[in-house]
């Protein structure tokens, strides 16, 4: 039985970008496949929301603007995007995740977005039963209806906390990221993998004593896994 305790992220992470992440992609969907559609204003300011947010800016307050127009949504519209979002994940990288759960590695996806996406992404693409734990932030739902949200890991460093919470030691951590929400879970764990899916990240980072790796793929040669 492994002891080693694989912490994922999920965006840009187990879930390739193309080009949004998850909460990007429920915005969008909100501002263009559901009515009543926000005011024109309302969408303007949204789509500049998602631009600076793909830039990795104004972090809080997209999620505070986010979580604001995500209220009165149907929450079966997480099941839409969670089907939609796992196409994205390529068939090499299931399987990959797969055998990891059948060599009784642990794991766990430990994010700074909507856990709800995560969990429905993943099940979709029948990884559910694969993660201990999918955690992140939480939709409050009432009568059908988003009308708010938990931030049970509102901040990076917040993971590290997380998962101190429940015992995970970082000599027993290997953590798997691709940018800066996960830098301060990198920084801590005993082994700490870059996802650098165009390889534009390995310039910025290498400074750090971290992996790179384009693909899930190559965790199994970061394990050793032959």
């Amino acid at each position: 039985m492994k002891t080693t305790t694989i912490i994922w992220d999920f965006d840009g992470t187990l879930l390739p970008l193309s080009p949004y992440d998850s909460e990007q992609t429920m915005l969008l969907h909100k501002l263009d496949e559901i009515t009543p559609r926000p005011s024109l204003p309302v969408r303007a300011v949204a789509r500049l929301m998602i631009a600076a947010d793909r830039r990795q800016m104004l972090r809080k307050t997209f999620k505070r603007f986010y979580i604001r127009l995500m209220r009165g949504t149907p929450a079966a519209v997480m099941d839409q995007i969670g089907r939609r979002l796992s196409d994205r994940i390529p068939n090499q990288d299931r399987q990959t995740i797969m055998r990891l759960r059948a060599l009784n590695y642990r794991m766990v996806v430990l994010s700074c977005g909507t856990a709800d996406l995560s969990e429905r992404t993943l099940a979709c693409a029948g990884l559910g039963g694969c993660f201990e734990s999918i955690a992140g932030n939480r939709f409050k739902v009432s009568r059908g209806l988003i009308n708010g949200m938990t931030l049970h890991v509102p901040n990076p460093e917040d993971k590290v906390k997380w998962l101190k919470r429940r015992g995970v030691s970082a000599a027993e951590a290997v953590a798997v990221g691709d940018g800066y929400t996960d830098i301060p879970l990198l920084d801590w764990a005993k082994i700490a993998v870059l996802m650098d899916r165009t390889g534009q990240k390995k310039t910025k980072y290498q400074h750090k004593n971290y992996r790179f790796i384009s693909s899930t793929s190559e965790i199994l040669d970061v394990l050793g896994i032959g």
